[in-house]
């Protein structure tokens, strides 16, 4: 009976601590998702900051003329 007794209560202080821990997990949860949304906006901005870059380089180095916005910075190093 002892044993028992004894394997109930060490088994409900276990499971009341995996319980507190289950509720801080999920309240972790949620700042890194919060996270992950702040970061993943800035994320699509950068993207698309990038693409407009590259095809803004690509279309001064195809047609073999300094793009206007780079004009200015060519003469001084002339």
């Amino acid at each position: 009976m002892v044993i028992a007794a004894l394997v109930t209560a060490v088994g409900g202080i276990i499971t009341t601590i995996l319980l507190k821990f289950r509720s801080e997990n999920t309240q972790d949860h949620a700042t890194v998702m919060d996270a992950i949304r702040t970061i993943g906006g800035k994320v699509e901005n950068i993207d698309s900051k990038l693409d407009g870059h590259i095809d803004w380089h690509l279309k001064g180095a195809s047609s073999g003329q300094i793009p206007v916005r780079n004009k200015r910075a060519a003469s001084r190093s002339k």
